[in-house]
């Protein structure tokens, strides 16, 4: 008998690692917001179907979107992010821990009603997220790049923005600070993370460049002085806002304050992105085309309050649906191909992207129409909450098979 001699089997290992996942949060992270997002989305549809039986989801609903869903994303990509850029150790597990565990007792005190917990969850992680920059910054083997500022500012107008509407929820300010910290919290917060993260990491994305987190940090100069000068005019748009509201100025102070975010912007897709100079969208990668049609639609939204003020919820939903929305999955496409080692799907999968991107825009166009035309208002808001959540799982379809790819090994 013929023994012939055999390999070695190599020892199995895990689909994943406690370190790995540590090193690259958004891998928990991008799962809990999708799901967060069909949370906040979805409680209009039960509020449709059975009104008596639920509390009216406004606020819960507000909540969700913004202080989970967009923070596990938020957060996911920048404990990614950072520790490569600035050559830092990634999060503890103790920091590690406290994301997911908060966004979804935001969900939780959100759902049942407690917004003042859910304002203190919030604070508290927005406070995690500062102290993991902050132990490390010291240690870091690059400065950050110039538009990080924008970041800093972002966080920042967040933290105004909890503390006002926490004081507002206790009685110390009146509706005009509610506003006014949910400006802070719903707008500027994620508007100005756009200008940071998206002023450097876009360009060369439309560019087909290579994105190495070392070629990131920045250096001394002059354009260090402009995003502060630039977030100085796009916090200013808010105050004055609050401004006409404290003195009962009405329409003339609202369509200022418009006019110069919309400008801020502008300057921003213009100037920093060249959104102009960008290639036909024939070429483009799916999601580079869904960025860049976001980035538009937000511009739009942001100047529509300056034509026709009336309708100023539904412009905010332009942004938030068209735009948040859509960038966030866009990017969240970009990080989950590259860190998997996957670039190719990027350009693959045309006709779904297709299908999810327009369901997002229907989903935009059901929302205006409880504004514009309000017959059927809880319809509307229970079709757009459909669309919305059906486009996200085809997203996930395509991409969360990537999660638990590690190039590499």
């Amino acid at each position: 008998m013929i023994v012939t001699k055999t390999e070695p089997q190599a020892a199995a290992r895990p689909a994943w690692t406690w370190a790995e996942m540590r090193q690259e949060p958004y891998r928990l992270f991008f799962p809990l917001g999708l799901v967060s997002g069909a949370i906040g989305m979805g409680v209009w549809i039960p509020f449709f179907f059975f009104p008596t039986r639920f509390p009216f989801p406004g606020q819960s609903h507000a909540v969700i979107q913004i202080q989970s869903f967009l923070l596990f994303f938020i957060f996911g990509f920048l404990t990614t992010m950072l520790p490569k850029i600035l050559g830092v150790r990634p999060l503890g597990p103790v920091q590690y821990a406290l994301f997911p565990i908060g966004l979804i007792g935001v969900i939780i005190t959100a759902s049942a009603g407690m917004p003042v917990a859910s304002q203190i969850i919030h604070l508290l992680l927005i406070g995690n997220f500062i102290a993991f920059v902050g132990m490390r910054f010291s240690s870091r083997r690059g400065n950050p790049p110039p538009h990080f500022a924008f970041i800093a500012v972002a966080m920042a107008a967040d933290v105004a923005g909890t503390i006002i509407r926490i004081l507002a929820m206790q009685g110390i300010l009146g509706a005009v600070g509610l506003r006014a910290g949910s400006l802070l919290q719903y707008q500027a917060f994620p508007l100005l993370l756009i200008l940071g993260v998206g002023g450097f990491l876009l360009p060369k994305l439309f560019a087909n460049q290579d994105v190495n987190p070392k070629s990131l940090q920045g250096n001394l100069g002059v354009k260090k002085v402009a995003p502060w000068i630039i977030s100085f005019l796009f916090l200013s748009s808010y105050a004055m806002e609050v401004y006409g509201l404290a003195h009962n100025l009405g329409y003339p102070a609202l369509r200022a304050a418009y006019a110069l975010r919309s400008a801020v912007w502008l300057w921003f897709i213009f100037t920093d992105v060249k959104v102009h100079k960008i290639k036909v969208a024939g070429k483009l990668p799916p999601y580079l085309l869904g960025a860049k049609l976001s980035l538009i639609v937000t511009a739009v939204g942001l100047f529509m309050p300056v034509i026709r003020p009336a309708y100023l919820l539904a412009w905010e939903h332009v942004i938030f649906l068209s735009g948040f929305l859509r960038l966030t999955l866009s990017i969240a496409s970009r990080v989950l191909a590259a860190h998997s080692g996957h670039l190719e799907i990027l350009a693959m999968h045309r006709k779904k992207a297709r299908v999810y991107g327009m369901l997002i825009v229907l989903a935009m166009m059901s929302r205006i129409a409880t504004d514009i035309w309000p017959r059927g208002h809880w319809m509307h808001l229970a079709i757009a909450a459909t669309l919305a959540i059906t486009a996200m799982g085809i997203w996930a379809k395509i991409y969360f098979p990537l999660l638990l790819k590690f190039p590499g090994r």
